[in-house]
């Protein structure tokens, strides 16, 4: 191009302009880009956010449907958080230097894990929150839900540390009051009562916090002050006014458990009252069966039985083969027997009780009560039998012994188990019957009246009186004293073993002391029989005679000796192992049991089965043989047709 056109005003003019458009046009692609990938994050964040608030609507109506705040979400509601996870895992990974973009997916992930009940997922997230995006408007309620969290999944230290923030802050937390609540739920868990108490005293000293929040903690403060005994406190809070902003369902458990402030404090009367209050409260109707029996009971501790048979009868009319139902006859039944001791009566209630619902508790028990009581009658009329026949015959007392345990064991009436011990003790006069006796109510004093000073007493009277036996040697474990006590068992096994030590030293002395030998022989028999005559009916004592006996048949001089100590051990003791050991002895032939006798015959019979097992296959194999041996005579034809088979195949 020629330098005078260049130069000309027109042409620099269309160039510039050519230029502008085309830088234009640059711009313009820039911005269309910038603009795809701001509308690919409104997206992304848009779906997030639209499915976590139809997440967090189905969760409010789940909640509300189920009153249960454990429940994990299921079906629809799950996929929700599951988008919401996706869609900002994508933020994530494509606008990872964006702040804003980014602190709001991590943030909607946590909270979706947190609904899901994936604790521990929930609390990686939190910290990611707090790690990169400390300034996030959200991060004071990420510093509450990530020691939630913690708590959930079982780490009670690290949760306590995760919450420390939000307790130091105090009020100014928004989470400060909810932060209170979870303090006294990790104090509880760390089985310290005390300090979940007292968290829980600090959250409603403050007037702060929704009603809602402040009765769930007055419940739960109710519970713990319950489980210590402190019925007043307990009652206190389970009748706060917040309670009636709770569900149903805590609201029924408040107002039965405040009336049973009340029972365990022994103010029947007031506390059946509350009871029949909460029978006429119409949100209360589905339990109505169970709140009528309770009443029931109460009338009968305040001993009101008139109106107390009377609601009694209405639920067994209203509410047959229910469980409360059982349980109605079954109180009828307890109190015929224990307070009126009308047995008969009481039997017809506890079959009721166990027909009306047998896999039931009661009906259960009912069972074993009818039974015992039946068994206790027929024993009770067998001794009224008996009263014109001595009362020291061994089959009285063994029936009041019987009738004692089923006292103690199947009616629980343990002030009747110790009468009937007691007229044992007193009119029987067989020494080891009062014995037994004696120890028995001492031990129920013991270990069902928690009375251990009357069972001290009675401990040392047996110990004084009867030293020398076994119930006396218990009596000192019972106590916790150091057994120093020793029965006739005791001392002939300790006079035994010296007795053996004295045949062992004789055993050891070489045979060129012979004079020495048959001095410390002599003085291990001497041992021996002395251990028989002083203790004759312990095991220790047949013992030594069977010992002394082996020794005098070691000696050809002492072959009548050992015959007649065996001959006394196999009468005085013919079931002990040495009375059976001497009868072998004397019988001068090996003995056969009846056992050993069915092994040898059943040996036998298998012995000749297998014979003939074995004599069938030998036959057998023999004429097999012999069809083997046999020629077989073929025809011309045969020897023809074998004639033009193909030499080549003929192996032999």
């Amino acid at each position: 191009m020629r330098i005078d056109k260049i130069l000309n005003p027109e042409v620099l003019v269309l160039y510039f302009k050519s230029m502008f458009f085309r830088l234009f046009c640059l711009c313009a692609f820039a911005l269309f880009l910038e603009g795809c990938t701001c509308c690919a994050y409104l997206n992304h964040m848009f779906n997030a956010e639209r499915a976590y608030e139809e997440a967090e609507e189905m969760r409010t109506a789940r909640l509300d449907s189920t009153a249960n705040e454990e429940s994990k979400p299921v079906g629809e509601e799950a996929k929700k958080y599951d988008r919401v996870i996706e869609k900002g895992s994508r933020v994530l990974e494509r606008f990872p230097k964006n702040k804003k973009r980014s602190s709001d997916a991590v943030f909607l992930i946590a909270e979706s894990y947190r609904h899901k009940g994936e604790w521990g997922k929930a609390v990686e997230k939190y910290d990611e929150l707090e790690r990169y995006f400390p300034e996030h408007d959200s991060m004071e309620a990420a510093q509450y839900q990530r020691a939630y969290c913690l708590y959930k999944n079982k780490e009670f230290n690290i949760s306590r540390f995760a919450l420390e923030p939000v307790i130091e802050k105090g009020k100014e937390h928004p989470y400060y009051f909810q932060g209170l609540n979870l303090l006294s739920l990790l104090e509880e868990v760390s089985e310290d009562p005390g300090q979940a108490i007292a968290a829980l005293e600090k959250l409603l000293a403050d007037t702060a916090g929704t009603p809602f929040m402040r009765g769930k903690a007055h419940f739960r403060l109710a519970t713990l002050y319950y489980a210590q005994g402190t019925y007043e406190k307990a009652r206190e809070n389970y009748l706060a006014k917040e309670i009636q902003e709770l569900q149903d369902r805590d609201r029924y458990t408040a107002a039965t458990q405040a009336a049973e402030c009340l029972a365990n404090r022994e103010q029947y009367e007031k506390a059946a009252e509350e009871y029949l209050t909460a029978a006429k409260n119409p949100d209360y109707q589905s339990r109505l069966s169970l709140l009528l029996v309770r009443y029931g009971e109460l009338l009968f501790l305040a001993q009101k039985y008139s109106e107390g048979i009377a609601v009694f009868q209405k639920v067994t009319t209203d509410f047959p083969k229910t469980e409360e139902a059982s349980r109605a006859y079954y109180q009828q039944g307890f109190h015929e027997q224990e307070d009126t001791k009308a047995y008969e009566v009481a039997m017809l209630f506890y079959d009721s009780s166990y027909v009306a619902r047998p896999p039931s508790k009661w009906g259960k028990e009912s069972k074993e009560r009818y039974d015992a009581l039946k068994q206790l009658l027929i024993l009770q009329g067998n001794n009224d039998a008996m009263d014109s026949v001595a009362r020291t015959e061994k089959p009285f007392f063994d029936n009041e012994f019987q009738i004692a345990e089923l006292f103690l064991f199947k009616l629980s009436e343990s002030d009747s188990a110790i009468a009937r011990l007691n007229g044992i003790i007193e009119n029987s006069d067989d020494s080891l019957k009062v014995l037994r006796a004696a120890y028995a109510r001492a031990f129920i004093y013991d270990e069902f009246l928690n009375d251990p000073e009357t069972a001290e007493e009675y401990y040392m009277e047996i110990m004084e009186k009867y030293p020398d036996s076994e119930y006396a040697k218990q009596a000192q474990v019972n106590l916790g004293m150091r057994v120093t006590l020793k029965t006739q068992e005791d001392l002939a096994h300790d006079k035994f073993l010296a007795a053996e030590s004295l045949w062992l030293e004789a055993k050891a002395l070489p045979l060129e002391m012979m004079d020495a030998v048959d001095s410390a022989y002599a003085k291990a028999l001497n041992a021996y029989d002395s251990v028989y005559l002083e203790f004759p009916k312990t095991n220790a004592g047949i013992q030594a005679l069977y010992m002394s006996a082996m020794l005098y048949s070691s000696f050809p001089s002492g072959l009548d000796s050992a015959a007649a100590k065996l001959r006394l051990i196999r009468d005085v003791a013919p079931t002990s192992p040495w009375g059976k050991s001497a009868a072998v002895m004397l019988s001068g032939r090996v003995s056969i049991s009846d056992e050993d006798l069915i092994r040898m015959r059943k040996r036998i019979e298998q012995n000749e089965v297998r014979s003939s097992e074995l004599s069938k296959q030998y036959y057998d194999s023999f004429k097999q043989e012999k069809k083997e041996d046999k020629v077989e005579v073929k025809s011309k034809e045969e020897e023809i047709l074998e004639n033009t088979y193909n030499s080549m195949y003929d192996f032999e």
